[in-house]
């Protein structure tokens, strides 16, 4: 019974925001940003310790700074996210922008499958939802389900909406396999924290020995596809611009185990670096430690 009060409650909110006007959302969203910095103190530690960890160097003034747009773009992206489940196709597509759809377009007139390598940077969520939009490819997201199947199923079917195609990490094999023949475009969130540290790829990011998912590298050099790199820049607030750049292309040249995580990371590295508020630092990044006879590629 509390499961099915608690998807009320979601349908309730994601209601009410469908009929806000987008002034109103982000004064909402200024206040939710205090409330889970200030008052709730929403992994603060977490944040704070991240953001020591990678600009040690910034004064405790500009981290502190950082820390507060950090927050406001956290709870944008939440809010964006939830309203992005009621927006129509011609709001996505002003809000949401791929600058140089030629790019994918080329990539699908050879017939090729595509992996597009993203991160929790800026919006995603309204990214997930318009891609069928933008690309000529059947789109393929790969993705963690949420855990409430009511909330869960409603999500799903919100964003499948324009056709997307989900299917769950779980079955990433069995969907590589289904579509990995065909010039399908697989998104492939590659920033989150892996489970295993003796199955990562283990690279220098910020200065720091991280663990990366072995995923993107693995699939692209078996399919022996490209992969795109999605750069996402907020023009201003709800606006999004989003270049593509080609990451890497294995369907014409041989990488060794953990090079195109490689130029994932550097990539990824270098757009935080230009807007490091735009990342979430409330996420655990470097909870786990690299084990003695796992070789730091990087």
């Amino acid at each position: 019974m509390g499961s099915y009060f608690s998807y009320l409650a979601f349908r309730l909110g994601v209601f009410l925001l469908a009929l806000l006007p987008f002034r109103v959302m982000y004064g909402l969203s200024d206040l939710l940003a205090f409330v889970l910095r200030d008052v709730l103190r929403y992994r603060r530690e977490v944040a704070e310790e991240n953001v020591r960890r990678c600009f040690p160097d910034k004064s405790e003034g500009e981290r502190r700074a950082l820390l507060r747009a950090s927050y406001r773009n956290l709870s944008d992206v939440l809010l964006e996210g939830l309203k992005g489940l009621s927006m129509g196709k011609e709001e996505l597509l002003r809000r949401y922008r791929f600058v140089n759809p030629d790019l994918p377009e080329a990539l699908y007139e050879q017939g090729v499958p595509v992996l597009s390598a993203q991160a929790h940077y800026g919006n995603w969520e309204w990214g997930v939802s318009s891609f069928s939009l933008q690309v000529p490819q059947t789109v393929v997201g790969i993705y963690k389900p949420l855990k409430h199947p009511l909330i869960g199923a409603f999500t799903d079917a919100r964003r499948k909406r324009y056709g997307l195609v989900l299917r769950d990490l779980r079955q990433t094999r069995a969907a590589m396999k289904e579509f990995g023949e065909s010039p399908s475009l697989f998104i492939m969130i590659a920033d989150q924290s892996p489970s295993n540290p003796f199955k990562s790829h283990w690279l220098s990011f910020f200065g720091c020995e991280t663990a990366w998912l072995h995923g993107t590298d693995y699939w692209a050099r078996r399919l022996k596809c490209p992969v795109l790199f999605m750069d996402v820049q907020r023009v201003k607030r709800g606006f999004y611009e989003i270049r593509f750049s080609l990451l890497a292309d294995a369907s014409r040249k041989e990488f060794e185990e953990g090079e195109i995580t490689r130029l994932y990371v550097r990539k990824l590295e270098e757009m935080i670096r230009q807007k490091p508020a735009d990342w979430l630092w409330t996420h655990r990044r470097w909870k786990l430690s690299r084990p003695q006879d796992v070789k730091l590629l990087g």
